[in-house]
């Protein structure tokens, strides 16, 4: 029935209760879940879309990505790169950045690193891996121990294998006893493999035929007995000592030079008898021992003597008489000899100043001093003491057939200080100076009613009392140029001030200042005089180099003698005496204004030092020849007050220094004068200086 023949009847039609009911059946829809999304692109939309997006990030790589090659040695080594590297023919394909690598090949030690990969450019890289050590077994002819030095370097090795060789070319040197060495150059390939060397070893030895008269002794090199005379024996090549003994007999060395495969005969080998032995104690102990005049060693001793044979022995010991023996002795005999030793006596008068010292000898209070002491006969140690006084030392040997005498003269700490102070030194540019220890006081200047003096001579009172050295000379022109080298003193009037032995002048104070400074640095003492700019512009009381003497030290110096001052340098009135001095003399009258016409010094102007006598200081020209430059600035007192100077010095600053002393150009009263005064700073023809410098 189809679907018209479902529709109902029209009305008008009759119905035919028969026919079959045809009944609607009920229309149920598909149930469909609540919420459910509907899917938007296939499985394989999916799968086309994800193609396409590995094949753009493959394209995007293709692009951005750099070869990263290594170039190996070995070519076939093995490269491992991390993080995602792609292999690309010889190499691999990276993105820029840092990457780590391992090389490595069989028989090679691997190699790892880092490179760095950049955007701009391919990167290649050389990679070199080392050969693992090689081994070398040695195999002889014939086979012996061995031991093997490779490039004169022994190596460790087991049954002739040596491990772990580095690899190259390599000298290869092969030992062992008594045969020679084996040496042959060998390139040692490494990568783990063991190469063979084959060696035909050559011996280092000879036969060397022994014999002895007696026979039967034992031959032994060494240390090692070979076997008993006549004897032929194998000795390695060199300089060997074969030591051939025998009972009863002296041991012979006998030196033999042995070349290897070289035979050769020894010369038969006398033996003689063996010494005897002589054991010697004497009574002290220590005592020296001569045989047949030869010197054996002291007491206790053991003396080896030739058997058969008589001996003088001689004992002798400081303090002990001689002892003389005779003895002989059997081979291989030992025998023993005490000798007693007499000790012998000496007188020893022992005296000091001041008296009643203690005596002490030999460490230990003997006495006291005016006694006579006896001693043995050897070397004494003498030492003499008393309070307040320095000790005295001496040793002696009393003699038993002469009295001997020890006198100690004993010094105060400061007589035993000055005792070590050399009263003399010479200089560094040769001049000589004297050693001063002033303690004294006295009135520098001059009285108002004294003939001749200058308004700058006011009384001083001084107390001088540190030591001093002080030139006996004055500078002379030899020892100035050691400092100034071209230095030169000129002329007077075509008459030369410039030999050697004349006095420096026509120098300034400042010149003189830094001579003195020159000399203590050549000297190496502290320098006194403070400079600027080669200018002097101070100076240091407490420094001990070298100086210009202080107007208190040249006064002292020339003028005080036995608690008075001189007046004149050769007395205390005129006329000049005969060699007093160089002043304006006659023979000066060309060139000078005034002179001393009854006197002649032979010298027109200036005069070699120490051409005249010493004063009673033992100092020479404090007066005439030239005026001396002073340490101290030049002032004038008021005279009002007479208080007492301590070792003065003068002032730091001012603009002019003392000059003291008369001069070859002075011939008048006021000049001859030793308290004479003057003044200045410039160089003249007629100004020196002589150095001082205080004593510590």
């Amino acid at each position: 029935m189809t679907a018209k023949e479902a529709v109902s009847a029209r009305d008008s039609e009759p119905s035919n209760e028969d026919a079959p009911v045809i009944q609607p059946i009920g229309f149920t829809p598909a149930p469909v879940a609540s919420g459910s999304k509907k899917l938007l692109l296939s499985p394989r939309a999916i799968i086309v879309a994800s193609c396409l997006l590995a094949g753009a990030l493959m394209l995007v790589y293709l692009l951005i990505a750099r070869s990263l090659i290594f170039e190996t040695q070995p070519g076939d080594a093995n490269v491992t790169v991390s993080g995602i590297a792609l292999p690309l023919g010889d190499g691999h394909l990276v993105l820029p950045g840092h990457y780590s690598y391992t090389v490595s090949a069989t028989g090679y030690v691997p190699q790892s690193g880092e490179v760095e990969v950049r955007s701009d450019r391919n990167s290649r890289h050389a990679v070199n891996l080392e050969r693992l050590p090689g081994h070398l077994q040695v195999v002889t002819e014939p086979n012996v121990p061995v031991r093997i030095l490779v490039n004169g370097a022994e190596v460790d090795s087991s049954a002739g294998l040596a491990s772990a060789i580095p690899a190259g070319r390599k000298r290869i040197t092969i030992l062992t006893e008594r045969y020679l060495p084996f040496s042959k150059e060998l390139e040692i390939e490494g990568l783990d493999n063991t190469q063979t060397l084959n060696a035909n070893l050559r011996p280092a030895w000879a036969n060397v035929y022994i014999t002895s008269n007696p026979a039967g002794a034992t031959v032994s090199v060494e240390g090692k007995i070979l076997g008993t005379t006549p004897l032929t024996a194998e000795l390695v090549q060199g300089d060997r000592v074969v030591d051939i003994a025998l009972s009863q007999y002296k041991t012979i060395q006998v030196p033999v030079p042995v070349t290897a495969g070289v035979d050769q005969t020894l010369q038969t080998v006398d033996l003689s008898a063996a010494d005897g032995t002589l054991r010697v104690v004497s009574t002290p102990v220590g005592a020296s021992v001569t045989v047949n005049g030869e010197y054996r060693g002291q007491t206790p001793l053991d003396l080896d003597l030739a058997s058969n044979s008589r001996h003088k022995l001689r004992f002798f010991m400081d303090g002990y008489s001689t002892v003389e023996r005779s003895v002989d002795v059997r081979a291989g005999d030992l025998r023993d000899m005490n000798v007693e030793l007499t000790a012998v006596f000496g007188k020893v008068s022992i005296s000091s100043s001041p008296a009643d010292a203690q005596v002490f000898i030999d460490g230990k209070l003997a006495g006291v001093a005016g006694q006579t002491f006896t001693l043995p006969t050897r070397s004494h140690n003498i030492l003499v003491r008393k309070a307040g006084y320095e000790d005295y030392q001496t040793t002696i040997v009393p003699s038993n057939k002469l009295k001997q005498s020890v006198r100690a003269v004993l010094l105060t700490g400061e007589q035993a200080r000055w005792s070590n102070v050399p009263t003399s030194i010479t200089h560094g540019a040769g001049g000589k100076m004297l050693l001063m220890r002033p303690k004294a006081e006295f009135t520098m200047g001059s009285s108002r009613r004294e003939q001749g003096r200058r308004a700058n001579e006011v009384l001083r009172k001084v107390a001088l009392n540190r030591p001093f050295y002080i030139g006996t000379t004055e500078v002379t022109n030899r020892e100035y140029r050691r400092y100034q080298r071209m230095h030169n003193s000129s002329h007077a009037d075509g008459v030369s001030l410039d030999n050697d032995r004349l006095p420096v002048v026509n120098i300034s104070w400042n010149d003189a200042a830094l001579f003195c400074n020159w000399l203590s640095a050549r000297d190496g003492l502290k320098e006194v005089y403070r400079t600027e700019g080669g200018r002097v512009t101070g100076f240091d009381a407490s420094a001990d180099g070298y100086r210009l003497p202080t107007e208190a030290e040249w006064a002292w110096a020339s003028r005080f003698e036995r608690g008075a001052m001189r007046k004149f340098p050769w007395g205390d009135a005129l006329p000049v005496g005969k060699n007093s001095g160089n002043y304006a003399d006659s023979s000066a009258g060309q060139i000078v204004p005034a002179v001393l016409r009854t006197y002649n010094d032979r010298y027109p102007a200036t005069a070699p030092v120490a051409s005249y006598g010493p004063n009673h200081m033992g100092l020479f020209d404090m007066g005439g020849n030239v005026s001396e430059w002073i340490h101290d600035m030049y002032s004038i007192g008021t005279g009002l007050s007479l208080k007492r100077e301590e070792n003065p010095v003068g002032t730091q600053e001012g603009d002019y220094h003392v000059v003291r002393g008369s001069s070859w150009k002075h011939a008048g009263l006021t000049e001859l004068r030793l308290s004479y005064r003057d003044y200045g700073a410039d160089p003249r023809n007629d100004i020196g200086f002589r150095v001082a410098r205080w004593v510590k």
